[in-house]
Formats: structure tokens, C-alpha cells, sequence
């Protein structure tokens, strides 16, 4: 890389303005970095300030080991970094700012007051108060890394802008975000900078999003909620996935907090053509057996009540002509006209009620982006690049995705805060 003699220089440049954009940039220049934050909106924090619905889930109150698990198979990735800054350091940097929590159902933890921007505004300040040794520079779209190589040992030496200009810094940090919520400035730059530097980039498909079901029937449940499901997930009759919680049916297939939880499994499958169906046990903790001798007893109880009637003890009333018809019994069949065959088969759809998935819903409306730079090429202690000295990632453009509750955030903020850290302050 040529260098002109009145080019601009710094000790850390910081490419992204989200969550962990903020947070590595103040803690930067809190270390004493001259420090320039590069944001491509024209404000900070678009992204976090819609997470959560707008209530910002900042993070959860679990202890380390159920973080750990949280993120699957790589989360032991991220064992220095929640050691280093945890959940409870994200809460106390927060209330410095006068954000104080309130934690909920699941430890999901939420500003006080329901506002996102209240957290916006706490990073937001943090850097301002930092003023002194940090820039942000707005509307600024980085094109590329620059790098300078000694030999076999390639070092970042700064940025360049779709313009031409070029400016020179002995770190780089890149934290991008993934290719969710594309309109908040998440388009997957940083993907793009990283793979031209020889990095490797994990197949990037949303995560924490709703699912499309092949059956047309899910229009007719839009909005009927099943509470403590057992969902269990088969690609070509092998069992790929399950969990237990709350499923909601929308007009395009299914959704809630254990469909979002797995959606990032099941894209991945689905990437690679494979049929998915989805299996619900609708009471969970009774096979079909179980359920065939209940059933009995509920007919032989109210064997001249309709059948539908007393289906609606075992499911919502609104879900009980769809589950008929799935079955292909009449909805005005009374109790003591059933066959034993079509009990056998009602009582097998409560224990296994099958669904196809088509595919997930766009990745622009997923909440977060599975898969991103390898984690193999990140060292876990520092989150520098094994393969660029002096270039560092943290937050969603790793290959990095959390369960819903608050996980990807504190994700984003731990990585952030080891990728922060001036030399001195490393101990492996």
C-alpha cells in the first residue's frame, strides 16, 4: 500500500456502528486508542434500537454454562469472551448510564422502561464521553481492508472507500453485522471485505426466523397459539432437532419461541434441498397409546356429544375443524359413531401432528444470520484474525447465532469487548 504523507492515521478503526460497533469503539478509545468509528447510516445503532420489538432484550440472566449452550456447537468459542465481560457487566454498564433492567419470563433482560433507545442512547453517550480520542464518521461506506505483508505475514494497514480515499490504521475491528434487517445498513459487507482477505465464511442462512409449511390449512389457524408442545424436526425420516414451548400459527406456516430457536438447524437443512417435516406432540409427555385409552374414555363418557366438543378439552376450540379434517372425520360426527381405527388415528395426530416445511421465511426478516467468518480463523482470546495481524471481528458477522432470550446481543458485546482490548491488557 502506497502511503501519501498528509493521510489520516489512527491506532484502531472501527467499521460498523450496531451494538458491538459502539461498544468496541469506546472501549477503545476508553484504553486510550485514537480511535474512528465508520458508520454507513447516517446514525448509530439503527439496528439495536428495533431489536426486541423496540424493547431491546439486552441480554439474559443465566450463568455462564446455559450461555454456552445457548449458542450450540460453537458457543465453547465464546467462553473467554463471557468470562472477560458477562451478562451481569453489560447490566452494570448500562445502569452507569441510568439504564436500569428488569428481568422476565425465560431471564430475558429489558430496559426498565420498554425503550430501546434508552440503550441507544446509554452507548451513544458512552462515546461521547470519549469524545477525545474517538470519531464517527456518518454516511461512510468501507469498501475494503487494507493490508501490507512482510513476507508470509499479512498485517491490516486501514480502509479504503468506494471513492478511492484511503485511510491508515495499525487495527482494524470489523463489526458489520450479518445480512439481517438489510434496511438498518446489515447487507453483509464485512462478509465480502473478510473472504477477499482469504477468510473462510460459513454458509450464511437466516436464523431465529418463522417458517413456511407446504399445507395451505395454516391460513385457516393464522393466530391460534399451542402452549407446551413437544416439537420435534425429520429430514428423510431422521430426527434432526427437537424442543418443547409455545408454537404460533401464522398465515404462511409456524413461528414462536421454540420454532425460532431451531429455524437456524432447519435453514441449514433446507439449503441443502432436503425435505423437512415437523412432528407436534400437542400433549406432550403421553405417546399414542396413552392418548388412545383417554380418548376411549372421553367417548365412552360423552358418547352423544359431538366429537368436536370434546376434542376441544385436548386443543383450542378454533384448532378442532382443521385437525378433523386432517384426519378426514366429519365435524358433526357424534362420539359414539367413531370407529376404533379413526380413534387410533386421532389419537396418533395428537401424539405426532405432522406438518411439511417448505422453507424458512427471507433472511431480511430474520433476527439474527447463521453462519459468517470461520471461527477457526479467530483467535478466541483476542478475536483477532489468525489469518491478518491486526484485524479483528466481533458481533453477528462471526459465525456466531444464539437462542431467542437476549443470547446475540451479549454475544455481540463480549466479542466486542475482547476485540477492544489494547495489547497490554491480553493474557492468554
Amino acid at each position: 500500500m502506497t502511503t501519501k504523507p498528509n493521510q489520516p492515521s489512527y491506532d484502531v478503526i472501527v467499521v460498523g456502528g450496531g451494538a458491538a460497533g459502539m461498544f468496541a469503539a469506546g472501549r477503545s478509545a476508553e484504553n486510550g486508542a485514537d480511535v474512528i468509528l465508520f458508520e454507513k447510516n447516517a446514525k448509530l445503532g439503527v439496528k439495536l434500537g428495533i431489536t426486541g420489538n423496540g424493547r431491546c432484550n439486552i441480554t439474559n440472566s443465566g450463568d455462564r454454562e446455559s450461555f454456552i449452550n445457548s449458542y450450540g456447537k460453537n458457543g465453547s468459542f465464546l467462553y473467554r469472551a463471557l468470562t472477560e465481560f458477562s451478562n451481569r457487566d453489560i447490566i452494570l454498564f448500562l445502569e452507569r448510564y441510568g439504564v436500569k433492567v428488569i428481568t422476565e419470563a425465560g431471564g430475558k433482560v429489558f430496559p426498565a422502561d420498554g425503550r430501546s433507545e434508552s440503550v441507544v442512547n446509554a452507548f451513544q453517550q458512552y462515546i461521547e464521553e470519549n469524545n477525545f480520542y474517538l470519531k464517527v464518521r456518518f454516511n461512510a461506506r468501507v469498501e475494503s481492508i487494507l493490508v501490507e505483508h512482510a513476507g508470509d505475514i499479512k498485517s491490516a494497514a486501514g480502509v479504503k472507500f468506494s471513492d478511492g480515499e484511503t485511510i491508515r490504521g495499525r487495527k482494524i475491528i470489523l463489526a458489520t453485522g450479518g445480512l439481517s434487517y438489510p434496511k438498518t445498513g446489515s447487507s453483509g459487507d464485512g462478509y465480502e471485505m473478510a473472504k477477499s482477505l482469504g477468510h473462510t465464511i460459513v454458509p450464511l442462512n437466516p436464523a431465529l426466523v418463522p417458517l413456511e409449511t407446504e399445507e395451505d390449512f395454516v391460513k385457516d389457524l393464522q393466530g391460534v397459539a399451542l402452549y407446551g408442545v413437544k416439537v420435534s424436526f425429520y429430514s428423510n425420516g431422521k430426527k434432526i432437532c427437537d424442543g418443547e414451548g409455545d408454537i404460533m400459527f401464522t398465515h404462511f406456516g409456524i413461528s414462536g419461541p421454540v420454532i425460532l430457536n431451531m429455524s437456524g438447524i432447519i435453514s441449514s437443512v433446507l439449503s441443502k434441498n432436503e425435505n423437512v417435516e415437523v412432528s407436534l406432540n400437542l400433549m406432550p409427555g403421553k405417546n399414542s397409546q396413552e392418548l388412545d385409552g383417554q380418548l376411549l374414555d372421553e367417548v365412552k363418557m360423552y358418547k352423544n356429544k359431538f366429537l368436536n366438543n370434546v376434542l376441544s378439552k385436548f386443543l383450542p376450540k378454533s384448532f378442532v375443524p382443521v385437525f378433523l379434517a386432517r384426519a378426514g372425520i366429519s365435524a358433526d360426527i357424534k362420539c359414539n359413531q367413531i370407529s376404533r381405527s379413526q380413534r387410533d388415528n386421532l389419537a396418533g395426530m395428537l401424539a405426532g401432528f405432522r406438518i411439511k416445511i417448505k422453507k424458512t421465511r427471507p433472511i431480511e426478516e430474520a433476527m439474527v444470520t447463521k453462519g459468517g467468518v470461520s471461527l477457526k480463523e479467530i483467535d478466541p482470546y483476542t478475536m483477532e484474525s489468525k489469518l491478518v495481524k491486526g484485524l479483528y471481528f466481533c458481533g453477528e458477522v462471526i459465525d456466531i447465532d444464539g437462542k431467542t432470550g437476549g443470547y446475540n446481543l451479549q454475544a455481540a458485546f463480549s466479542t466486542a469487548y475482547l476485540a477492544a482490548k489494547s495489547p497490554n491488557e491480553y493474557e492468554k
